[in-house]
């Protein structure tokens, strides 16, 4: 059984040794250690990169900082990216300073490139690179992901601003045309809270607004020389 739990202890420091730093000094955590018989991880009360171990006596043993850009999730005992861990709501507002470099504004984390709404730098231990979404997607940064623009809002790369058109009502779902290309069209709907989502017709086929489905271009005025050769 003891050896049991040394192996279970050197896989969790090994879970987080590529993430986190021990600290030099002990601070208070968010909760009392108690007596488990084992040793456990527990948030910090105001940080949310910080974490503290208890060992099993229930004493206060280490604590530790998730590396730079990254905070500490209490249900997986990891640290990540803070897109989805809720450092709010749990009143751990503090972070640890900065460690900018090159166009990392901390040593791991995603930020927009100025002036796109599908770029961004995803920079891991200070390594940046360059991420294009794909598929007309854009940039989230409230969720760290490449997202449809109805689905991310995003200031400046709204659905309406890139597509220069808005939907008609907010009641039912409906598909509209979009008039600078045959096969294009836009949906609005529940699904996308009434902003247009950008989708296209399969190959050979347009978009018919009468019938708001796919059809062939000879019976949709205006599109009847689509795929004809230049």
């Amino acid at each position: 059984l003891l050896t049991q739990k040394v192996l279970y202890l050197c896989k969790m420091y090994f879970l987080l040794v590529s993430s986190v730093l021990i600290a030099s000094a002990v601070c208070d955590p968010v909760s009392v250690c108690r007596p488990t018989g084992e040793r456990y991880f527990i948030a910090d009360d105001v940080q949310c990169d910080r974490f503290h171990m208890c060992d099993e006596d229930g004493s206060l043993a280490a604590e530790f900082l998730c590396q730079d850009g990254l905070v500490y999730e209490p249900i997986s005992k990891q640290c990540g990216l803070p897109f989805k861990i809720d450092c709010l709501s749990t009143g751990r507002t503090l972070l640890q300073e900065p460690q900018p470099t090159g166009n990392c504004q901390r040593l791991n984390g995603k930020w927009p490139v100025a002036g796109t709404c599908d770029q961004y730098i995803d920079c891991t231990s200070g390594v940046e690179r360059l991420v294009t979404c794909q598929n007309h997607l854009v940039f989230d940064d409230k969720t760290g992901d490449c997202e449809h623009p109805d689905v991310s809002n995003r200031a400046g790369c709204t659905a309406e601003e890139l597509y220069g058109f808005q939907c008609p009502n907010s009641v039912g779902q409906g598909r509209y045309a979009a008039e600078s290309d045959c096969r294009a069209f836009f949906t609005c709907g529940v699904f996308t809270n009434y902003h247009p989502r950008l989708g296209g017709c399969p190959v050979n086929s347009v978009f018919n607004p009468a019938t708001q489905a796919c059809d062939e271009p000879e019976n949709v005025a205006g599109c009847e020389n689509y795929y004809s050769s230049p």
